[in-house]
C-alpha cells in the first residue's frame, strides 16, 4: 500500500486487531497472579462449600433433649481443623470453634456468651446455657453456600480478589484465563536522552518508551524489555532480532521513523520487508502509522511524538488488546461541548485531548500538547467532514 493513501481509523484499527489476533487461553494458579485476567471458560466448582457442616461462632454445638433444656453435658472438644470421633447423643453439647467440623447430632449452636462457660482454658464437664435452642441456628450447612459442579463464574469474567477467595474456597486451584500480551516497547531516536541526563543542544528527554509501556500495563499486559534505539538501522535490527530469540514477547510497539523524512529508521527497517506495511491515517494526532511482521513477531509502528503516540495507542492499539484479554470493546459516551468556537482540520478524524465533566459537559484544558494531554481524562472525536466546533455541539467522548 502506497504511504500517501490515506487509510480509515476503522480500518488501521482492525488491521492491529488480526495482527495482534484474539485471546489465547492459559492454564494458570488461581492466586494473586491471575488478577485482573479475563476467565477463558467457566470456572466451576470443585468442591462444596462449605465442605461440611461447620460451626459459625465460637460456642457449644448441642442436640438438646426437649425445647427447655438449659444444661447439657460436654462429650467433647472441637478446634477448627480437626473431624469430631463422636456424634452428640440428647441432652449433650460439645465446644467447637469458628469453622470447625460439627459432631453428627448438632441441632444448633449456642455461642459462648451465652453461656456459663469461659472462653478460654479447658472445656467444662457441663455447661448452662441462657437463651432457647433454635434448630439450625449458628451454623453452617455442607454447600450451602456452593454446590461442587456450580458454575460459580463465566467465561469472560474478571479475576478480582472476592473470585480468588470463592473460588479456591471451592476446591479450584487453577482457572482458563486469556493470557496476558507480553509487549516490548521501542522508542527510536537519535534525539532521545534519558532523563536523568543533561541534553546536548539538539536532544531531548526521552518520554515515549515508558509512557507506551504504561499504557500497556494498564491495558492488563505484561511489560516485556522497555528500550530506546537510535537512528542506526544494525542497532535496530539487532534490538527486532534479540526480541524474536528471547521467545519472551507477543508483541513489539515501536515510537518514531514512520514519516517520510531521511532519518525514519523504523520505516527505513521495516518497509522494504513484505510483511509489512506504512500507511497515513485520516486521523490527527498520529496520521504516520506502521504494522507488520519482524519474522514471525507482530510489531505496531507508532508515531514519535508523545501525544500522538498517545492517542494512537488509545485508540487503535488499545482495542486490540482488550480483545486479545477478553474484555468487551470500550464503549464510548456522548457529551455536551463547552467552549468558544473550535476550528478542525477537516479531511481527517481528530482526537482532542478534554476534560470530562460529571455534569455531561466537555472542555478542552488549558495548556498545549502534553500539558493538555497531562490534564485529560478522554479523548473527543471529531469527525473528519466538520470543520467547526461550537457552544452546545454534542460530540463523541472516549474516557481514558
Amino acid at each position: 500500500m502506497s504511504f500517501e493513501r490515506q487509510v480509515s481509523v476503522a480500518e488501521h484499527r482492525a488491521a492491529i486487531q488480526r495482527l495482534v489476533g484474539g485471546p489465547v487461553a492459559r492454564r494458570v494458579a488461581l492466586d494473586r497472579h491471575a488478577l485482573g485476567r479475563r476467565l477463558a471458560a467457566d470456572l466451576v466448582a470443585a468442591d462444596d462449600l462449605p465442605r461440611f457442616d461447620n460451626s459459625a461462632m465460637d460456642g457449644y454445638a448441642v442436640h438438646p433433649s426437649s425445647a427447655e433444656q438449659r444444661e447439657f453435658v460436654v462429650v467433647g472438644d472441637v478446634p477448627a481443623g480437626l473431624a469430631p470421633f463422636f456424634e452428640l447423643g440428647r441432652g449433650e453439647a460439645a465446644r467447637v470453634m469458628t469453622g470447625a467440623r460439627l459432631p453428627i447430632g448438632t441441632s444448633a449452636v449456642v455461642p459462648v456468651e451465652h453461656t456459663d462457660a469461659t472462653p478460654t482454658g479447658p472445656a467444662p464437664k457441663r455447661v448452662v446455657i441462657s437463651v432457647g435452642v433454635h434448630a439450625g441456628r449458628h451454623l453452617r450447612r455442607r454447600g450451602e453456600d456452593v454446590a461442587a459442579g456450580t458454575t460459580i463464574a463465566t467465561s469472560g469474567s474478571v479475576v478480582t480478589p472476592a473470585l480468588i477467595a470463592l473460588g479456591r474456597s471451592a476446591g479450584c486451584a487453577q482457572a482458563l484465563v486469556c493470557a496476558a500480551v507480553r509487549v516490548a516497547v521501542v522508542a527510536t531516536g537519535a534525539e532521545l536522552v534519558d532523563p536523568s541526563r543533561e541534553p546536548g543542544l539538539g536532544s531531548i528527554h526521552e518520554s515515549n518508551s515508558d509512557m507506551v509501556a504504561a499504557l500497556a500495563l494498564s491495558a492488563g499486559c505484561v511489560a516485556a524489555p522497555v528500550l530506546t534505539c537510535d537512528d542506526e538501522p544494525e542497532r535496530l535490527r539487532a534490538v527486532l532480532d534479540d526480541l524474536v530469540t528471547s521467545g519472551a514477547v507477543d508483541l513489539v510497539i515501536t515510537t518514531g521513523g514512520v514519516s517520510a523524512g531521511a532519518y525514519e529508521v523504523v520505516r527505513q527497517v521495516c518497509e522494504p520487508l513484505a510483511s509489512f506495511e506504512f500507511r497515513h491515517l485520516a486521523m490527527q494526532p498520529g496520521g504516520p502509522q506502521g504494522l507488520g511482521r519482524w519474522r514471525s513477531l507482530p510489531v505496531v509502528c507508532l508515531p514519535g511524538t508523545p501525544g500522538g503516540a498517545f492517542v494512537a495507542f488509545q485508540m487503535l492499539v488499545r482495542p486490540a488488546l482488550d480483545a486479545r484479554h477478553g474484555a468487551p470493546p470500550a464503549v464510548a459516551r456522548t457529551a455536551t461541548f463547552h467552549g468558544g468556537p473550535r476550528s478542525m482540520r477537516a479531511g481527517r478524524m481528530q482526537f482532542l485531548t478534554s476534560v470530562l465533566h460529571d455534569d455531561g459537559t466537555v472542555t478542552l484544558p488549558h495548556g498545549r500538547h502534553l500539558a493538555a494531554l497531562a490534564a485529560a481524562n478522554a479523548l473527543v472525536e471529531v469527525p473528519a467532514e466538520v470543520e467547526t466546533l461550537v457552544e452546545g455541539d454534542v460530540v463523541r467522548v472516549h474516557p481514558l
